[in-house]
């Protein structure tokens, strides 16, 4: 992964490997969002809706960055490289072109739920269909096969109690269907001239900054990547975006609403653990300096935050006390969404609806002089208790063939 040619699109702020499109997430985010689609869709199909979806992301990353290895070990060699570099877990692949086995003991979702959930909820599903659909997509790549020939089936997961993640690889008795997939050509005819907003200087110079600290992170020994007191991935944005909408798309008419409120719920869980935890880490303070813990300052770092992570160029156009307005005229949703599906008659992003409320929620309701602890229950207590404080409109959404994204937040 290392060695792979990395994009970042000026002056979007979105980011590429090899033209695969990719941003930055933490395990909170992760397992609301996996959770998310399962709620929806139920736990069979939403499980094999997350493996088709990896399946198909992870091939596209590795057909790429596999392009000159000339044998199977290679391309096996860099695909498990790849993965562990990504922080999705250190991977052992026993594979030919008839099938095989995979093993691992720190698989990013299964060790993450097992460390937030397993003391006290027991699992019976395997948490990853991430790591199965990579098994089955770096077999393919390896020995060169047909899209769909391959599938991988998580027996044992450590988010089951069990010692290990184990995979069976096998040949599909019929090829199984994958997701098409989108990559940088496909998106930036959808993408908008690049706007600033206020506070532009420091909100660019220090999403600049956080751009070249992420990009110099690489997993560990395990595989697995750990900053700003969280789990994080390099993940592909076609797995997040294809199974949201699948969520969304495949959802009875009456449910919608209901749905759409967790997939931005999942935007408030990133913006409490990821954002959060990085505006208290000391590598915030020695990116952007110490800390005032002023409302404006906090959305300012969250806007210079969701930059940094590839999300966008995302510009505030109005800050007050009881409301924001936040723009883009290149986030990561709009253009999936107009690319793989064509034009949408409501807005369709979730992920930035979701964050703009949850920045003002952390803004003003969030003690930043060092007695707040981002623990679950504290989370609970703001986005879950006796209201937010304030309500997010979308006004204009890319999906639905705008020149922008817009909202507003305002105090309820």
């Amino acid at each position: 992964m290392s060695e792979a040619k990395r994009l970042l699109l000026e002056p979007h702020d979105l980011t590429f490997v090899e033209d695969v499109p990719y941003i930055y997430h933490c395990s909170h985010y992760n397992l609301f969002h996996d959770q998310t689609v399962d709620d929806v869709l139920g736990d069979t199909a939403g499980q094999q809706v997350r493996v088709r979806a990896a399946h198909a992301a992870f091939r596209q990353l590795l057909r790429a960055i596999t392009q000159g290895a000339s044998t199977p070990m290679e391309r096996l060699s860099i695909a498990m490289g790849a993965f562990a570099a990504m922080g999705h877990g250190r991977v052992d692949l026993d594979v030919t072109a008839e099938g095989g086995s995979a093993r691992t003991g720190h698989a990013h979702y299964g060790f993450c739920w097992a460390e937030k959930y397993g003391s006290r909820v027991s699992r019976t599903l395997p948490a990853d269909a991430v790591a199965a659909g990579f098994v089955a997509a770096a077999t393919e790549v390896a020995y060169e096969l047909p899209a769909g020939a391959m599938q991988a089936v998580e027996e044992t997961c450590v988010a089951r109690r069990e010692p290990e993640c184990t995979f069976k690889v096998t040949r599909a008795a019929t090829p199984v269907p994958l997701p098409p997939t989108v990559d940088r050509q496909a998106m930036e005819p959808f993408l908008g001239p690049s706007e600033g907003g206020m506070d532009e200087a420091w909100i660019g110079a220090t999403a600049d900054t956080l751009q070249e600290f992420v990009a110099a992170m690489e997993g560990d020994e395990r595989g697995l990547m750990e900053g700003f007191g969280v789990f994080i991935t390099r993940h592909l944005t076609n797995y997040y975006l294809e199974t949201a909408y699948a969520a969304a798309r495949q959802a009875p008419e009456s449910a919608l609403p209901i749905v759409e409120s967790l997939l931005r719920e999942a935007a408030h869980v990133c913006v409490f653990h990821t954002f959060g935890g990085i505006l208290l880490s000391p590598e915030w303070e020695s990116v952007a300096g110490r800390l005032s813990g002023e409302p404006e300052d906090i959305v300012r770092g969250c806007v210079a935050i969701a930059r940094g992570l590839g999300f966008g160029r995302w510009a505030i156009r109005e800050l007050g006390p009881d409301r924001l307005v936040l723009s883009t005229t290149s986030n990561y949703e709009a253009p999936y969404y107009a690319a793989r599906f064509g034009k949408s008659d409501r807005p369709r992003c979730y992920f930035f609806q979701g964050a703009a409320l949850a920045m003002m929620v952390l803004a003003h309701r969030v003690r930043w002089d060092g007695s707040a602890e981002l623990t679950q229950s504290f989370y609970d207590d703001l986005f879950r208790g006796q209201g937010l404080g304030f309500r997010c409109e979308p006004t204009t959404c890319q999906t639905m063939g705008h020149d922008r994204t817009e909202v507003v937040v305002r105090r309820t």
